[in-house]
């Protein structure tokens, strides 16, 4: 459903009202059953994908199970209910029930030293779902980011009664590298693209009565860049724990394509999270 312009407008106004704010120092990567913050005399819920902004002790219901991942050394804290957990900023603490099974998950310096103020600001972005479905014609992505993947989907909004979609990537000096047509709204061709190259694309609507395009441009990643988040990528294997932190590290390095991409995979594998669901849309 397309998000109004009073929604997007609204969520750029909390954005940045929340700029301001210290970053969160940990996130919850994985939850099953309910786990609950406790503020006072009311407990709040947790979710997963929520970030820990402040320490802050933690009810783990019994037979509930939350893992919990600090952004400054990628190490993932598991809790097995019923527990109470002290979220202390440099590490967790148990104050009743199991001690928590504790791994690094990432490689050294994925996040180095936490997050900064941009990396915050994108997931803030990321957070409030700006990637909603548009209201006119145009392209969903690459778009305005780094790209790690070599071979990217393309990606474009649909057009009422259009019969199918030619799809043009240029290179350096405006150079074709690549055309084609499809009835789809997506498209992943073999480009062999280049790291540190800068590309740009359109897509035009075919067979409606008024000609409509759109147009977006992208960076491919360096090769440090790439390994860096590849080995990354490696060391989060197929727990889901880690694969949520990758995804979520994707979007606060920049590589907002790759990260979507990575959402929705995860989205298919796991249709039952919504809130995997939201950031994969």
């Amino acid at each position: 459903m397309a998000r109004t312009a009073t929604t997007i407008w609204a969520a750029g106004l909390l954005v940045a009202a929340n700029a301001a704010l210290a970053a969160p120092f940990a996130m919850i990567t994985d939850l099953k059953g309910e786990a609950w913050a406790i503020e006072g005399d009311k407990p709040r819920k947790l979710s997963m994908l929520g970030y820990i902004e402040n320490p802050t002790e933690v009810k783990v219901d019994p037979a509930a199970k939350l893992a919990i991942t600090y952004f400054a050394n990628g190490m993932q804290y598991n809790f097995a209910g019923p527990a109470r957990v002290a979220l202390e900023s440099a590490a967790p603490k148990v104050i009743d029930g199991q001690a928590a099974d504790a791994k690094k998950i990432t490689p050294e310096k994925s996040i180095g030293g936490g997050l900064s103020s941009d990396q915050w600001r994108r997931l803030q972005q990321a957070s409030v779902v700006m990637r909603a479905v548009k209201s006119s014609f145009a392209v969903v992505g690459p778009d305005k980011t780094a790209v790690l993947a070599r071979e990217p989907e393309f990606e474009w909004t649909s057009v009422a009664g259009a019969k199918g979609y030619r799809l043009v990537v240029y290179g350096q000096d405006n150079a074709i590298l690549h055309e084609a047509t499809t009835e789809q709204n997506a498209l992943r061709p073999a480009l062999g693209l280049q790291p540190g190259q800068r590309y740009r694309w359109k897509v035009d609507a075919l067979g409606v009565t008024k000609p409509v395009s759109a147009n977006g441009a992208f960076t491919l990643a360096d090769d440090a860049a790439r390994e860096r988040m590849a080995e990354m990528k490696r060391s989060a294997g197929t727990e889901l724990g880690a694969r949520t932190f990758y995804a979520t590290t994707l979007e606060a390095q920049g590589y907002a394509h790759d990260a979507r991409a990575e959402w929705k995979a995860l989205a298919r594998e796991f249709p039952n999270e919504p809130e995997i669901v939201e950031r994969s849309r």
